[in-house]
């Protein structure tokens, strides 16, 4: 990822010693977003879409566990993948997180290697998630461009050809009237390449579908 772009993380806690430590391990390297409870949390995630959250279990009003399964019922905030934060112990508490669908578990007292290690796991998958989505449309619109131009130039040869031939036609032919017939085809025909010209010019720069000048 270019250095001039940072990935951003939400951090979601309702405890200030918590999201300090956080901000001081992480916000050297990432965006940092903050929240310290369940609705602010919903409300920057859609707001900002983070590349990861790391959500605090115990918090007042919405615990982790209800503001996870918000999030994951909304489509604006359901890819953005979880890690529990918590201070709870048992294999249980972890198991939860980990049955709802969280990516990863951070367990308190904090670990500074710990922590890093596996928040950088999870933003060189989204990263690489990332990659392989941006490839996947490069191809795609170079598809699109392909069979646009080639679409093109036969939508432009139509018109073109018809111009030609019926000049040619008209060069060699005597009689007047089948001349004003053949100057009307060339001057349909020139029309119609003169509209899909002005079409073509009027598209949109960042258009993701112009073969709809086509009607496909």
């Amino acid at each position: 990822m270019d250095n001039s772009t940072k990935n951003s993380i939400l951090i979601v806690d309702d405890e200030k010693s918590n999201i300090l430590y956080l901000n001081n391990i992480l916000g050297a390297d990432y965006e940092i977003y903050i929240a310290k409870d369940g609705p602010r949390a919903i409300e920057l995630a859609k707001e900002f879409a983070p590349d990861l959250i790391l959500l605090d279990i115990i918090m007042p009003g919405m615990d982790g566990y209800e503001i996870f399964e918000a999030l994951k019922t909304s489509d604006t905030t359901k890819a953005i993948p979880i890690i529990f934060v918590t201070g709870l112990s048992g294999s249980a508490d972890e198991s939860k997180g980990l049955i709802l669908g969280a990516e990863d578990y951070i367990a308190k007292p904090f670990n500074d290697e710990i922590v890093r290690l596996r928040v950088r796991n999870q933003i060189k998958i989204v990263n690489q998630m990332r990659a392989i989505v941006e490839k996947e449309l490069a191809e795609h619109k170079l598809q699109m461009k392909t069979k646009f131009l080639s679409r093109l130039s036969h939508e432009m040869l139509t018109p073109m050809n018809a111009i030609i031939g019926m000049t040619k036609i008209s060069q060699m032919e005597d009689d007047i009237d089948a001349i004003q017939d053949h100057l009307v085809t060339i001057e349909n025909s020139s029309n119609d390449l003169l509209d899909l010209i002005q079409n073509v010019l009027e598209l949109d720069e960042g258009d993701e579908k112009p073969t709809e000048l086509f009607g496909y």
